[in-house]
């Protein structure tokens, strides 16, 4: 067996374990490539899948009922203006950063503010939401897609004492980013059949992190580079044993 199909047999390997691990999740990507300590050269930059921005949906008026009947009949006015806007999407990011759409329910809704007691206690209450737009391939301009979000969200009308306001920073998404593995791995690959032909019959590539999560960070406005964090050593063909050095840690989605 070859040392290119040597490498092609473990990245498969790789490949269906990080298949099985990532599913078909869309995960907010939340770190940047200038916190990312180690990007292989063969990463594939491209375009997100989503643009999103964070919206805080709050309400102080009096009585607990009547905040939560305010806020959800806000809710459900942006749930109407999206359908009637094609491009738009209301969606929730849950702690460990996937995605899901937005739906009128306790399972899916986290309120915060403590209920009160009694109905006349006043209190604030709130939730987070995210409005989200595709990223078309072709996108250019990441301005103007920043501005259908926040113009989307200043043209809803919020119920009783609702206050409606979004972040200053968005967000960007990726769906079922295992489907990447396989071709950052072919992209090392053919990295290694360059290096090798460069330098002859007098060395080897021994590779590491092959076996690791695919990761990824943001890279820009709309941008995202995805990667498997390997890194490898040119060893001399002449040595009979070998010991490989420890695989550098990156700092990017922790």
């Amino acid at each position: 067996m070859t040392r290119t199909t040597q490498l092609l047999a473990l990245a498969a390997l790789a490949l269906s374990a990080g298949a099985a691990a990532q599913g078909l999740e869309e995960i907010v990507v939340t770190g940047s490539r200038i916190q990312a300590r180690h990007i292989p050269a063969t990463s594939i930059k491209r375009h997100a899948d989503f643009l999103l921005l964070n919206v805080e949906v709050s309400n102080d008026s009096r009585g607990y009922k009547t905040r939560r009947e305010e806020i959800l009949a806000t809710l459900r006015s942006m749930l109407a203006a999206a359908s009637q806007d094609k491009s738009i999407e209301l969606s929730v990011i849950r702690d460990d950063n996937v995605v899901l759409p937005l739906k009128l329910d306790d399972t899916t809704l986290d309120f915060r503010g403590e209920r009160a007691a009694g109905e006349d206690v006043n209190g604030r209450l709130e939730t987070t939401i995210s409005v989200k737009i595709p990223i078309s391939s072709d996108a250019a301009n990441g301005a103007a897609l920043v501005e259908s979000l926040r113009k989307f969200v200043s043209g809803i009308k919020p119920a009783g004492r609702t206050i409606v306001s979004d972040d200053e920073e968005t967000r960007v998404s990726v769906v079922n980013v295992a489907q990447y593995r396989e071709p950052a791995i072919r992209l090392f690959a053919e990295d290694v059949k360059r290096i090798t032909a460069s330098l002859g019959g007098d060395y080897r590539i021994v590779a590491r992190g092959l076996d690791q999560p695919i990761q990824w960070v943001r890279d820009g406005t709309l941008d995202v580079v995805i990667f498997v964090p390997y890194q490898y050593d040119l060893v001399p063909t002449t040595i009979s044993s070998y010991v490989p050095g420890p695989i550098s840690v990156r700092d990017a989605e922790d």
